[in-house]
């Protein structure tokens, strides 16, 4: 499959949660990011191409707020390679405010690991 990301995906160093904000239901958790989408893992199937509105919660080093919020829309669902229980989710951020997308930044600057192309 040919790569179309515009940027490398970074791993996170930090497990951080994926929450439905209507309902603060954890759906998954963060396994990488870039300004343009994120990868989640979670034990749900996704259906493709819908949108989510999601949030993340965040910490004070990033933002100065404690979430942001941001819509989303399914690209991939795929059984994880290594947990049989989980699947790995690619998102395409679709909708997100100037500001929130300036914490995006952040995050990927702060708590991104190495450039990650296992996932591609």
């Amino acid at each position: 499959m040919q790569e179309r990301r515009k940027t490398k995906r970074r791993n996170m160093s930090y497990y951080m949660p994926v929450l439905d904000p209507r309902s603060e239901e954890i759906l998954g958790h963060l396994v990488d990011i870039t300004p343009q989408g994120i990868m989640m893992d979670s034990k749900k199937v996704f259906p493709l191409n819908k949108d989510f509105k999601l949030r993340l919660n965040v910490t004070a080093d990033v933002a100065n707020k404690s979430s942001i919020d941001f819509i989303a829309r399914t690209k991939w669902c795929k059984p994880d390679t290594i947990e049989p229980y989980l699947y790995d989710i690619g998102f395409e951020i679709i909708k997100i405010s100037n500001e929130d997308a300036g914490v995006v930044k952040r995050i990927v600057e702060k708590y991104g690991a190495q450039d990650s192309s296992a996932f591609s």
